[in-house]
């Protein structure tokens, strides 16, 4: 194997686990968001009991299967010691792209408490924003 084949492998590895880590801190995001507006009262009742609310929490469920299938088909290719350069690209794009928007959503569920130190998600945000951006431009 040429050098430049190993360097891309390298890079390719490097780029699975940024998705690695988005689904594991967006997994912490669903958890939390859903203890939060289960918990959270307006009006007399929980938010979680809003429609809108709801659907937010769910969408963030959604998004964060595919980001877990499409990074655990990338991984399982490389253990399998099959070719796995197109699986982990396509991962790295739903994880940049979807990654950012579960720790946009966890943080407007949260409010203007998704803003401050007190609550974790301020950070997850930040932290999948940097999975999205870290290695590079996005070239499939």
């Amino acid at each position: 194997m040429v050098a430049s084949a190993r360097f891309a492998e390298c890079v390719a590895l490097a780029r699975l686990a940024w998705c690695a880590l988005a689904v594991g801190t967006g997994q912490a995001v669903l958890d939390y968001v859903t203890a939060y507006v289960k918990d959270r009262k307006a009006f007399g009742e929980p938010i979680s009991h809003r429609q809108a609310v709801a659907f937010a929490v769910a969408d963030i469920a959604i998004e964060l299967e595919g980001l877990r299938l499409a990074t655990y088909r990338a991984a399982g290719r490389v253990d399998q010691g099959l070719s796995f350069t197109r699986e982990v690209a396509l991962a790295r794009r739903l994880c940049a792209d979807r990654a950012m928007a579960i720790g946009s959503d966890g943080v407007q569920l949260l409010g203007g408490h998704g803003y401050v130190k007190e609550h974790p998600v301020e950070r997850w945000y930040r932290d999948l924003r940097a999975a999205g951006l870290m290695e590079g431009a996005l070239l499939v």
